[in-house]
């Protein structure tokens, strides 16, 4: 197997995926891993078998899921304020209301100045 001689400038950073602390890892490391695999594994066959059980009469809780139901449910208590989330909530609250002002404000005064040129008349109203 060769290697390629190509070696990256010291001014760049490497990308994850390529850093060797990333996939040269330690026995150790690997043993943990291979630890949480056999948990994980283990886990689901569990979950599997008692979905697919045949003579099922109670519910089955997925622990997972009731953590992702609660924080769905409850956001409020898991809800931080960042930055985007004001300036999203300031466009989507406070935005169209503006909108609506600018809006308002140009057609009326479109109206005043058709009314000073005496341009402006009922039949004119009843049209637009």
């Amino acid at each position: 197997m060769s290697f390629s001689k190509y070696k990256s400038l010291r001014q760049t950073t490497v990308p994850e995926t390529l850093d060797p602390a990333e996939y040269d890892t330690s026995l150790e490391t690997r043993r943990a891993q291979a630890k949480r695999l056999a948990i994980r594994a283990r886990l689901k066959r569990e979950y599997l078998l008692q979905y697919n059980d045949p003579n099922r009469r109670e519910l089955i809780e997925n622990p997972a899921l009731l953590r992702w139901t609660y924080a769905r449910t409850n956001i409020y208590p898991n809800f931080r304020p960042t930055p985007k989330n004001s300036l999203m909530g300031a466009l989507f609250g406070i935005g169209p209301l503006i909108f609506l002002y600018c809006v308002t404000k140009a057609d009326r005064d479109r109206k005043e100045k058709l009314i000073r040129e005496g341009k402006w008349d009922r039949t004119f109203q009843l049209s637009c």
